[in-house]
């Protein structure tokens, strides 16, 4: 059940940023919009969530940035639209109080592209499908095999009016063990011009309320994370890995300067946060941290 909940979350970070391009520019996508992006995030210090009596009094602050840029190109008079998107982040982790024989994880980073097809089968049916390469490594060391990773995704999303759009399909992810199939559910629902809700049940939710042209109101409940290889050079195993997810829930503003520069603020409660280090696919330590608070931002330049 664990495995599959994490594999849940890696699935859902990667088709919750598709949907969110395809939010920012339904109509931009038909004309080959270009956009780029940043985030940032911290997690103050906090303690173990079950330490143990070798590492009582340890605690892990935990920050993040990412950057990227998204641009899509149509084909078939704008009913086939190919989504690509590059993504580059890195998570940086400061200890406090380490135990003589625990593990020092300072950065892990990842690389990906993404290729996300749309294919408007009619007025009320798509097809989706999308297949992510990437890298997740410290980058201490040689590139071997275990740096790679791959995921894929394919299903329908059917138009049922202008307020309401539903899909479901399966996903092959690799992010925290080895690859699985697994199903989504995906909703897209507004009320009027102001309020919307986007989400992948039953992790992943968007709420928003436009109170004025300029900025935007709403919830977030998000899951992100990946699995990273380190170099077995510096580590005390013979093929480290390590995982890092998170679940955060909070209130959110999006502030729109101009069409094409969208700053999103967030701030609220981190009710779920993995830490593992493996040998393989084998527990070496176990690091999950308590529950606390944390703050995320996010730059959009897009049209």
């Amino acid at each position: 059940m664990k495995e599959i909940v994490r594999g849940i979350g890696a699935l859902l970070l990667y088709f919750l940023f598709c949907l969110f391009l395809t939010g920012i520019g339904r109509d931009a996508c038909a004309q080959q919009a270009i956009g780029v992006f940043s985030s940032y995030e911290y997690f103050p210090y906090a303690e173990l969530a079950d330490p143990g009596e070798e590492a009582e009094g340890l605690e892990i602050q935990t920050s993040s940035w990412s950057v990227g840029a998204a641009f899509p190109f149509a084909f078939a008079e704008g009913k086939i639209v190919l989504l690509n998107q590059f993504n580059y982040r890195r998570v940086d982790y400061d200890f406090r109080n380490m135990p003589e024989a625990g593990i020092d994880v300072e950065q892990a980073q990842s690389i990906e592209y993404t290729a996300f097809l749309i294919d408007s089968l009619s007025e009320r049916w798509k097809r989706v499908a999308a297949l992510t390469p990437g890298l997740a490594s410290d980058f201490e060391g040689e590139i071997s095999g275990d740096d790679f990773t791959l995921q894929a995704m394919f299903g329908f999303i059917r138009r049922h009016s202008e307020n309401l759009s539903l899909g479901a399909g399966v996903a092959y992810v690799r992010d925290f063990g080895d690859p699985i199939p697994l199903p989504f559910v995906y909703f897209d629902w507004s009320h009027g011009s102001n309020l919307s809700a986007t989400g992948i049940l039953p992790q992943n939710v968007d709420l928003s309320y436009q109170l004025n042209p300029r900025i935007d109101l709403g919830l977030s409940l998000k899951i992100v994370g990946n699995r990273y290889h380190g170099d077995p050079d510096i580590y005390p195993v013979a093929n480290p890995q390590m995982e890092y997810s998170e679940g955060t829930a909070s209130p959110m503003v999006r502030i729109h300067f101009l069409e094409w520069v969208h700053l999103t603020i967030e701030g609220g409660y981190a009710f779920y946060r993995n830490f593992e280090f493996l040998d393989g696919d084998k527990t070496h330590q176990s690091y999950d941290l308590k529950k606390t608070g944390y703050l995320r931002a996010g730059l959009v330049l897009g049209m």
